[in-house]
Parts: C-alpha cells; sequence; structure tokens
C-alpha cells in the first residue's frame, strides 16, 4: 500500500487546493460508460494511524464509474482526513440520456437525488450510485481528485477503511451498495485514481490551484 500523507502534510496540501478546483463539468455522449458494479473483497490487518486519527482495513475495493457530483469540504470532523466526496454512478446511471432528467447534489457529507418525473426507480438509483469519502494516499492522488471533472469516467482502488477519532467516535465505511441514509457511505482511501473518459483529457497536476 502506498504511504498515506502525515496530518500536517496533508493540511499543507489542502491550503493550495480551493473549492473552485475543477468545478466545470465535461459531457460525454448518450451510453452505458461504466457498466459494471463496484468490485470488493475482505481484507484484515490492524488499524494504521495518519496523524490523530487510526485507519482500519475492512476491504479493498475497485470501482469505474461516472462522477455525478463532487464536493470539497473543509470544516467538518473528516476535512482534515477525507477533504472530497464524489457522487458516482455505475450501470444505468453512468448514461446521460438517463442523467438528464436527474439532479444530484451533495452536502453535510450526503448525496441527493431530485428525480423530477424522471422515468427511473429509486431503488435503482440507490443500487447504482455511492457517496464516498476519498482519503487521498498521497499529496498527488489529492490534486488528482481536486482536478477530475464532474462528469467524467474515473477508475478509483484503494481500501475502505473505518475512521476512529481520538475521542474514540468511530466512523464505519459502508460495505454494501444496497444501503441508504446514514452510514451508507463508503470511505476509501484513494491509492490509485484514473480519469478513463473522455479520453482527449487529463487530470492536470499543474495547473493553478489557487483561484476562488
Amino acid at each position: 500500500m502506498k504511504r498515506l500523507p502525515t496530518l500536517p502534510g496533508l493540511v499543507i496540501a489542502l491550503a493550495v487546493i480551493t473549492l473552485s478546483a475543477c468545478t466545470e463539468r465535461v459531457q460525454l455522449p448518450d451510453g452505458v460508460f461504466a457498466p459494471d458494479a463496484p468490485k470488493q473483497w475482505k481484507l484484515e490487518g490492524p488499524p494504521r494511524r495518519v496523524g490523530e486519527f487510526r485507519l482500519s482495513p475492512q476491504a479493498g475495493y475497485e470501482i469505474t464509474a461516472k462522477v455525478l457530483s463532487k464536493r470539497h469540504y473543509r470544516w467538518d470532523d473528516l476535512a482534515a482526513l477525507a477533504p472530497w466526496d464524489f457522487a458516482l454512478g455505475w450501470g444505468v446511471l453512468s448514461d446521460e440520456a438517463v442523467l438528464r432528467p436527474l439532479k444530484v447534489a451533495q452536502g453535510d457529507r450526503f448525496m441527493f437525488w431530485h428525480l423530477y418525473d424522471a422515468p427511473i426507480d429509486i431503488n435503482l438509483v440507490n443500487r447504482s450510485s455511492s457517496n464516498v469519502h476519498l482519503i487521498p494516499a498521497n499529496e498527488v492522488i489529492l490534486e488528482r481528485i481536486a482536478n477530475t471533472p464532474n462528469g467524467a469516467i474515473v477508475a478509483l482502488s484503494g481500501e475502505l477503511v473505518d475512521v476512529h477519532f481520538p475521542d474514540n467516535k468511530v466512523i464505519p465505511s459502508s460495505l454494501s451498495r444496497l444501503d441508504t441514509g446514514p452510514g451508507a457511505c463508503e470511505i476509501l482511501v484513494v491509492q490509485d485514481i484514473r480519469l478513463l473518459h473522455p479520453a482527449s483529457t487529463t487530470i492536470d497536476t499543474t495547473r493553478t490551484l489557487n483561484s476562488d
């Protein structure tokens, strides 16, 4: 596993990555770009410390999905460790034709769907999407996360972990794609992130990240 950043190093990196980083949305053609559900397998191992946190590995995880929305968090309990959330969709929810009448929003570490009159079953939406708290394995991964465009197709891999706080509070990662509500978010240590579509776009880690 790649080395996780120490908390001070991560905080310094966060200071130069602003809320506006890569907020543009790319538009892909209609069609399913990420047909497969995420892959998950059990992991065992002792907790490891990252700054003031301890991370308990629960499962290996690989996902190829569409970035339906992304949100940068600065001030909540997880912000120093997991500064970004991605709302991800796969299967039919990676198809622009299906997504066009839908609206996805994020806030308070939740993902919200507005279906309006879209002819789609909410249970299918719940089974084919997830809100993921992203813990970057290092500063390069952090920049790639920040610069991933909304609407893009990405491949992420790493470990699902439970987060232990100094006051003994624990935030567990979801290990199911079928749950909803509080506790249904995955907490992913991102060890690799690759931009798959649009193929002509790269995740630019050299762009200016200091504009609001």
